[in-house]
């Protein structure tokens, strides 16, 4: 009895803050994988927040998890904010689902072919709609109009904006976005890097996405808060983009010795099979 009074406690509250249960549990278990499976690191001299494949592989959360994105009633999903923070979370938690399927792996990418790119594979059904990367990415989330989106998607590799150590919610989406530019903008060798007086270089995620910053004022007026203040009084004298950075697609985790091995080997097995 004690039980039941303690869970219609917690429905009232999931409902006083215009959650419901099926949200709730979404989010409470991504949450826990992450504090159990995800931590700050560095790897090829990139800061990010890095995963335990070998160990979430094993978790019945994490397929758990991928079925309730299944089938999350997408009727629910009424507002801006209800679809990004929706979509974001299932977009980089199907992202590391993939890498942990196929685990080990050195990168995400290995997984495609030129023809048939990782991107365009199947990863599983959001809200009942089968889904690849490239269709969330593409034809959902870049559909809301929210250029911010590029700084929250993680696709398991070191040179991504950093997966965020907790889901990402609708009624702190605003500011969670505006945290990850911050950190992304911020981190050595990810976002940008200024090569002196007046010019920069920045993430090749500024000129794959370019267009969606038309809405903003384009790429120079989105970076312009982040960069030093150069000219007076203003402090808004244009600074010139004069290249790219590279862009490391190494798996967003360190790989041991046995797991190096049997990458080898099923590469070599490939080989010859081919």
């Amino acid at each position: 009895m004690k039980y039941v009074v303690f869970l219609i406690g917690v429905f009232c509250t999931l409902v006083s803050y215009g959650e419901d249960l099926e949200l709730a549990e979404i989010n409470l278990t991504y949450q826990k994988l992450l504090d159990d499976y995800a931590r700050v690191g560095e790897k090829h001299s990139l800061a990010a927040n890095l995963i335990n494949f070998a160990s979430i592989r094993k978790d019945p959360r994490l397929v758990q998890l991928t079925f309730n994105i299944q089938n999350y009633p997408k009727l629910r999903l009424d507002t801006k904010q209800k679809n990004l923070a929706f979509y974001l979370n299932a977009y980089n938690i199907l992202s590391i689902a993939k890498v942990a399927k196929h685990w080990p792996i050195k990168k995400l990418k290995s997984l495609g072919t030129f023809l048939k790119p990782v991107w365009t594979h199947d990863v599983g059904a959001v809200c009942g709609e089968q889904m690849t990367l490239r269709k969330l990415e593409h034809e959902v989330l870049r559909k809301l109009g929210e250029p911010r989106i590029h700084f929250a998607l993680n696709c398991a590799s070191m040179s991504c904006p950093d997966i965020r150590l907790e889901p990402y919610l609708a009624e702190a989406i605003d500011q969670q976005l505006a945290d990850q530019v911050k950190i992304f903008m911020s981190q050595k060798g990810k976002g940008m890097l200024i090569k002196g007086d007046g010019k920069v270089k920045l993430s090749p995620i500024f000129k794959w996405f370019a267009e969606d910053f038309d809405s903003v004022g384009g790429v120079g007026a989105f970076i312009l808060p982040y960069l030093p203040k150069r000219g007076l009084p203003t402090g808004d004298t244009p600074w010139e983009i004069v290249g790219y950075l590279n862009y490391d697609w190494s798996v967003n985790a360190h790989l041991n010795s046995a797991e190096k091995k049997k990458i080898n080997r099923r590469a070599k097995s490939n080989h010859h099979r081919h």
